[in-house]
């Protein structure tokens, strides 16, 4: 198991985090393409998200306009290989309830995912979530059937929250979300309000 304070992150601001492999800042409109490439328009990608995959170069435009205003809201990024600043997927946190942070969606293009990126991305929102805005707990969530993303939750020191019915609104598909927690070590977690 590992602990996000097991990983290289260095918060430049609160528009670019930086860990050993990836660049975690916010959107341009010249990544439309790659990011379009890499993670918009792949259904595989989209089957474990709230979002359908984007098919046409103007959707991937008006998508990106969309994101930038987004992202401009709250602690969301788009993450990008260190070596090359390429757009391969995005990730957020946003404060759901006073000093508590839940993620927004994250997710990696297929040929980057089980490469222990998504450890680096939790570790920098999660370094980012106490360190820069001293929330109290940090939570994630995933759909149940997607193994992955729960193993890599759980790999990271994320306690078992709670099972949530949901339903997808752009497809009306039924699936239960597991939800996560790890509470600031700085914090008292019975004291959350």
């Amino acid at each position: 198991m590992h602990n996000y304070k097991d990983f290289e992150v260095n918060i430049i601001s609160e528009e670019r985090i930086e860990t050993e492999h990836l660049i975690l800042r916010k959107a341009r409109p010249e990544d439309t393409k790659a990011i379009w490439k890499n993670v918009w328009s792949d259904e595989e990608v989209a089957k474990y998200m709230l979002w359908i995959p984007t098919k046409t170069e103007e959707e991937a435009n008006d998508r990106m306009e969309r994101t930038i205003f987004y992202q401009g809201k709250i602690p969301a990024f788009f993450t990008c290989l260190k070596d090359t600043d390429e757009p391969i997927g995005f990730a957020g946190i946003k404060e759901v309830e006073e000093g508590v942070y839940e993620d927004c969606g994250a997710c990696f293009m297929r040929t980057c995912q089980r490469k222990g990126y998504g450890k680096e991305m939790i570790a920098a929102l999660t370094t980012l979530a106490f360190e820069k805005f001293h929330a109290k707990a940090v939570r994630f969530g995933c759909f149940e059937e997607n193994i992955p993303s729960k193993s890599l939750i759980e790999s990271m020191g994320f306690t078992f929250l709670n099972k949530v019915p949901e339903v997808r609104e752009k497809d009306g598909y039924e699936y239960i979300a597991l939800n996560y927690i790890m509470y600031n070590p700085d914090h008292d977690k019975n004291n959350l309000t």
